[in-house]
């Protein structure tokens, strides 16, 4: 429902604006009933509430971020996992959500698009983020601007994913080109979780409505089948913005330039050894803050996302001791945009498409050794800019060859070794090692030391755009290099709860970066910086009491620093998180609490922005009405004013985010 705010009241809720640095006393209240009931509740640690995902992670490699691990104690990393329960019961709704929630990460939003940032590394705007986005292994990213789509423009409805697994630090040596501060995987769910047609529809603030309708099953011959569609419109809000307030520009109001619609589609087969994959979203969303210095409250000012991927695979065995996994896959990207300026109309259209292959094989046919060996190749054979002053077209590749090798020297030392070689051309060529060794004491404590490198190559847009003024291009961009230290703890004193915590230290080489030159003025470029540094610490702890009852928390601090040792923009220091889950009137109304502290941290100004708590409340019961279940949330519960680092591209140098909006959910399941 939207709301109709006039130019001063606008100005004066700006003006309001502060953040909370403090969890406020009434949700200390909340929080302490409900771990209260916890830990009156009935213990029931028949379900571990990651035992069974952590099995499953690694239980197939070829899907798994980690890959080369049976049990997640053996990866070389500090693993966390979102799982669909999880989603359920506070209420996700986008991928942005689900990686606000995960430990050390954040996201930002311009209003168009969401950024996320890792290891206290995301500048406003920076399409990469320095973080892969896999689906069930698959890379989401696109091939123009090496964007993670997070949030409507996002490839999966959230009802759809099993899990979503955060690898932290360094994956180039199992992914290649991107895999450079962690790797997130989303594995998504089989028509046998469905086990038939389930209808939702959804209804949230600004006029925004959702309808989706999946359907899963699994045949007597074992095929297995998912098919969703989706569609989603939201009217949006108005916004106000300070730097445009004057009379020619509507006193700083951008009105009904928040509209956005999407459609899903989503198809998921499996039979036998062989599984195919296709999922497509198509995105349109209006520019409320006149991107690229476009008139400000004009119409059109829209950009359009459209993106999609099928996946073959076929998997067999060999032998009892060799594995073989092969897969072939097809990506297509197509991005769209119209803004009115001062010197008239302009309109840009933009495709990448691509298609690659990989041969992967397991063989456990040495002693104490586990290997993992493999080719694959991508082409990235059509990356093309079509502007209204050019038309610019490029194509790349990559062929690539890895090998990964789990040494278990004893009951207690574990060493994990691999390298891979990429080659990709001029400012494409890498070598990517990785080392490390795992000591487990006990079976409860696992201690993990590991060194790895990683690379990123400068993308379509950073290295060929360029519109001949406000985005030169730089033919000569060397590709960004990580090296990266780190020191992992897990513990698991029983078999419902885990504590872990890392610690680490990245040192990042020509960090691929915008900045503003003279000729012509006040355009930009991206350029190599010479290095920048990341250190930090992080803690996770996991506990369940019962199916229904559980609590995660997390805090990180990390200070990432350029070259002149000055703090990098959007990079808070500290970042907590906690969520606690738990099921009331006998489990017919399950309450979700999540809590989230986002410390202070610089525009691309050098102003500081204060830190803020938010908090976010969703209820669901699935016993109410016969196979249907009810959600209800409410996002930022306490209404709290808090504003984030925007984009160079945009005048404004921070935007106010949403301030609290409910949505409503009610699917039904035809069993």
């Amino acid at each position: 429902m939207q709301s109709n705010f006039n130019a001063g009241l606008l100005k004066h809720q700006l003006l309001c604006n502060r953040a909370y640095l403090a969890v406020p006393a009434s949700l200390i209240g909340i929080c302490f009933c409900l771990y209260s009931s916890l830990v009156l509740a009935e213990a029931d640690n028949s379900e571990y509430l990651t035992d069974t995902p952590l099995e499953e992670l690694l239980s197939k490699e070829v899907v798994t971020a980690s890959r080369i691990a049976k049990q997640i104690s053996d990866s070389p990393s500090a693993v966390s996992i979102v799982t669909a329960k999880d989603i359920q019961s506070y209420g996700y709704r986008t991928l942005a959500e689900i990686i606000s929630s995960m430990r050390g990460l954040n996201t930002i939003s311009d209003h168009v698009y969401t950024y996320m940032s890792g290891r206290g590394f995301g500048r406003p705007g920076d399409y990469p983020g320095r973080v892969m986005l896999l689906i069930d292994g698959h890379q989401a990213n696109d091939n123009l601007y090496n964007a993670s789509y997070l949030s409507n423009d996002g490839i999966l409805d959230t009802e759809l994913i099993e899990r979503v697994e955060y690898v932290s630090g360094p994956g180039s040596v199992s992914h290649g080109n991107g895999a450079f501060y962690g790797i997130i995987n989303i594995v998504t769910k089989k028509g046998s979780d469905f086990d038939g047609a389930q209808l939702a529809v959804d209804a949230a603030s600004h006029q925004t409505y959702k309808e989706r309708i999946t359907y899963g099953t699994q045949f007597d011959n074992g095929a297995d089948i998912l098919l969703s569609a989706s569609t989603l419109r939201s009217q949006g809000q108005n916004f106000y913005f300070r730097d445009f307030d004057s009379p020619s520009t509507n006193f700083g109001v951008a009105r009904n330039l928040d509209d956005e619609k999407n459609r899903r589609l989503f198809f998921k087969g499996h039979f036998e050894a062989w599984s195919l994959e296709s999922a497509y979203v198509t995105r349109k969303k209006d520019d409320p803050a006149a991107a690229y210095n476009a008139n400000f409250n004009t119409h059109p000012s829209y950009m359009q996302d459209a993106n999609g991927y099928v996946t073959l695979r076929h998997e067999d065995d060999i032998s009892d001791q060799l594995k073989r996994a092969l897969k072939i896959y097809y990506g297509q990207y197509n991005y769209s945009a119209e803004a009115i300026y001062s010197d008239g109309y302009y309109r840009e259209k933009n495709t990448g498409r691509w298609w690659g292959t990989e041969a992967k094989f397991v063989y456990s046919g040495l002693d104490q050794h586990r290997l993992v060996y493999g080719l694959e190749y991508r082409n990235d054979y059509q990356q093309d800019f079509y502007l209204p002053a050019d038309d610019i077209e490029h194509s790349a590749y990559m062929a690539s060859a890895y090998i990964q090798d789990e040494y278990r020297l004893n009951d207690h030392w574990l060493l994990n070794a691999g390298v891979r070689a990429d080659h990709g051309g001029h400012h494409a060529k890498n070598l990517s090692p990785r080392l490390a060794v795992i000591y487990s004491p006990t079976a409860s404590l696992d201690i993990k030391a590991s060194y790895a490198t990683a690379f990123r190559k400068a993308n379509a847009y950073e290295k060929y755009y360029g519109d001949g003024s406000t985005i030169i291009p730089n033919s000569n961009l060397n590709k960004e290099m990580v090296y990266a230290s780190e020191l992992v703890f897990e513990y698991r004193p029983d078999s419902s709860s885990k504590w872990m915590s890392s610690l680490f230290h990245y040192t990042t080489k020509d960090l691929i970066q915008s900045e503003t030159i003279m000729s012509p003025a006040g355009a930009e470029r991206f350029t190599n910086v010479d290095r920048s540094k990341t250190r930090g610490i992080d803690f996770e702890y996991d506990k369940q009491w019962s199916k229904s009852s559980r609590l995660k928390a997390s805090y990180a601090w990390q200070l990432a620093t350029d070259q002149n040792d000055k703090w990098l923009a959007n990079s808070p220091k500290h970042l907590a998180k906690l969520n606690i889950a738990h099921g009331m009137f006998g489990n017919r109304l399950h309450a979700g609490i999540e809590v989230q502290y986002v410390g202070s941290r610089l525009t691309e100004a050098r102003d500081r922005l204060d830190g803020y708590t938010l908090t976010n409340l969703t209820l669901h019961s699935t016993t109410l009405i016969k196979n249907t279940t009810i959600s209800a949330s409410v996002k930022n519960l306490f209404n709290r004013h808090y504003s984030v680092p925007a984009p160079t591209f945009y005048l404004p140098d921070r935007f106010v985010q949403d301030k609290s909006n409910v949505w409503f959910q009610l699917s039904y399941d035809f069993k």
